[in-house]
């Protein structure tokens, strides 16, 4: 892995330990032994005192070295040792398109990147800095990097770009639709590289790698595809409880899909919360909406591909394609409902449709 010691080498430090201090005692044995063949046992006293002084330096030298150690080289990477834990934003996953995911995390400056196959270990995680100031952007030249689920929306190689940007670069969605809508402003968030020393929490706001980091990670970055979450911190949780929510989630997701494929207008209307806002439509102008197209048409062929549920910051983002079609209607493109837990449900908050 880069910039991160892994676990298992962590949790060798005290075994090491423990073999030097087998061996130093073996060898005051080996030299007593020596002793009482060579002059009998006068100076077995001696020697025996000196075996345990040895023994009790060597205690907090142990105690020294193993804190040293894990002081210098940082803890082991939450993915290694968090044995039957997933981070959260992972609810479901295609095994499929992309099959990767990259998790930004701000408060350790790192970023992990998963295989869609084993959300439970990071398999690389790579140094990176975020903007200058604390906190999720919400303004232009606020210098703070974004806190939500994002999405490439095009990239750049080395001679396309300025020598500021590094030997890749990839602008993401930012404002994505939900930033939008919650009033967030700003522009030109890119994650990219750098052809200086890359410095912790030194950015206007871009996530900064290192430039072979960020040849090697844009192998896995798919434009439109790939999920960037950006948090402050990563919640881990374990993986039984993380499946549950997210089989629930897809469940609701699929239910609403029928409702809405059959024409059950009322069911339809039942996954939305009643401070629900799309297109400018509140919940009972959507229900409106949503009735003169049931009335309009008898049946609306709906399907989905590339189902995702990924969760920031207690909010849920479901995205997938969508392509309908009716007579004389179709339409293709990308939805993102924003779901949100109105207790004890989940229910959609926001709806986005891009063509």
């Amino acid at each position: 892995m880069h910039g991160c010691l892994d676990g298992r080498v962590v949790a060798l430090i005290p075994l090491a330990c423990l073999f030097l201090a087998f061996v130093l005692v073996s060898a005051f044995r080996t030299i007593r032994a020596a002793y009482r063949r060579l002059s009998g046992t006068e100076y077995a006293p001696l020697l025996q005192y000196a075996a345990l002084r040895g023994i009790i330096f060597l205690v907090p030298v142990i105690a020294f070295v193993y804190t040293a150690g894990a002081s210098v080289m940082g803890p082991a990477p939450f993915g290694n040792h968090a044995k039957g834990l997933i981070p959260d934003p992972f609810l479901y996953l295609s095994p499929h398109n992309p099959g990767q995911a990259l998790l930004v995390e701000k408060a350790s400056q790192k970023a992990y990147l998963y295989r869609s196959t084993d959300l439970a270990h990071p398999f690389r995680t790579y140094p990176c800095s975020t903007g200058e100031r604390s906190g999720p952007k919400s303004a232009q030249n606020d210098k703070r990097t974004p806190e939500g689920i994002y999405y490439v929306t095009n990239s750049f190689k080395e001679r396309e770009l300025a020598s500021i940007y590094g030997a890749r670069a990839f602008p993401i969605d930012y404002p994505n639709p939900l930033d939008r809508e919650l009033g967030r402003t700003g522009y030109g968030i890119w994650i990219h590289s750098t052809n200086k020393p890359l410095k912790p929490r030194d950015t206007n706001g871009c996530v900064v790698l290192r430039n072979e980091d960020i040849l090697e990670l844009s192998r896995y970055i798919h434009e439109g595809q790939t999920p960037i979450i950006i948090t402050q911190k990563i919640n881990l949780v374990e993986e039984e409880m993380l499946q549950r929510e997210g089989a629930e989630l897809k469940e609701l997701v699929m239910e609403w899909l029928k409702s809405w494929r059959e024409g059950q207008v009322e069911r339809y209307m039942s996954f939305y919360g009643k401070d629900f806002m799309a297109q400018g439509k509140d919940w009972h102008q959507w229900r409106a909406h949503t009735k003169r197209l049931s009335e309009k048409y008898d049946r609306i062929d709906i399907r989905i591909d590339g189902l995702q549920i990924l969760r920031e910051n207690g909010v849920v983002l479901a995205r997938f394609t969508q392509t309908s079609r009716a007579d004389g209607f179709f339409s293709d493109g990308v939805k993102r409902l924003y779901l949100m837990k109105k207790s004890p449900e989940w229910k959609i908050a926001y709806e986005f449709f891009t063509k």
